[in-house]
């Protein structure tokens, strides 16, 4: 996975030199860690431990950019075969890793559209792009393991996440995945923790625009504050839960 990248970042890097970029594309592996459930049988942990090691739970999230705003979603997989077990595009784990929102920031005017999911419920959720605290230590010297010349910085976002970024200033906007940014440069690698679960992305490909790419703001949805969406995905958590709970007595049962 890493030797890809670096493939990428050494075919890409005369052109950062040659040219800052603006506008384009760029596609980022989004890994997931996760604790296994209590309520899981072993043969459902060592599925989903084969399922990890093969990359099987892997998605690529793409974000497009220009130099006013940037929108992020994962790449829609393609439809597994009617007998799959799990894997690419489906499956049993497939609700646990896939997600259809859409992440929109306005750069210029601090604002931010997301387009979020509860089952087959969509909810546009407007409001103000909180930028994270970013810490970056001085004096450090570019980490060229990423071969496009990246410094680190750690951050806590706004819900309690543990964030460590390396960003390039050779793409001077503080773009990133999943609506993080406002660093002095793109984030090439994003590590975002809390409560054992991690998810990091990884920059893979990017793809200049000779022109400034034009952004759709999501919409087609019911338009909520982030209060009552925080509500609702509560209730649908704890539904869940009790789901998760009623199965484990039937178990013992």
């Amino acid at each position: 996975m890493q030797r890809n990248f670096i493939f990428f970042c050494l075919s890409l890097f005369p052109l950062l030199l040659a040219a800052q970029i603006s506008s384009g594309t760029i596609e980022y592996l989004e890994t997931r860690t996760f604790p296994m459930s209590d309520w899981m049988s072993n043969e459902m942990k060592e599925r989903v431990e084969e399922m990890r090691a093969n990359g099987e739970l892997d998605r690529i999230g793409v974000l497009s950019f220009n130099q006013s705003e940037f929108s992020y979603s994962q790449k829609k997989q393609d439809a597994p075969p009617a007998n799959a077990r799990s894997g690419r595009g489906g499956g049993w784990m497939s609700r646990f890793t896939d997600n259809p929102d859409v992440f929109y920031t306005h750069i210029s005017d601090s604002s931010i559209v997301e387009k979020r999911r509860i089952l087959d419920r969509s909810f546009i959720i407007e409001d103000i792009w909180q930028v994270p605290e970013w810490e970056i230590p001085e004096n450090q010297r570019p980490n060229m393991a990423y071969t496009l010349p990246s410094e680190v910085a750690y951050a806590i976002s706004a819900e309690g996440d543990t964030l460590t970024a390396y960003f390039s200033r050779s793409i001077p906007l503080g773009i990133g995945p999943r609506g993080y940014g406002g660093l002095p440069g793109a984030i090439v690698y994003l590590k975002v923790e809390k409560d054992q679960i991690a998810t990091e992305y990884i920059l893979q490909t990017m793809q200049p625009n000779p022109e400034k790419l034009a952004l759709t703001v999501p919409e087609d949805g019911e338009v909520v504050t982030r209060e009552k969406f925080d509500e609702m995905q509560a209730r649908r958590r704890e539904a869940r839960e009790r789901q998760i709970r009623s199965w484990r007595q039937r178990r013992r049962n």
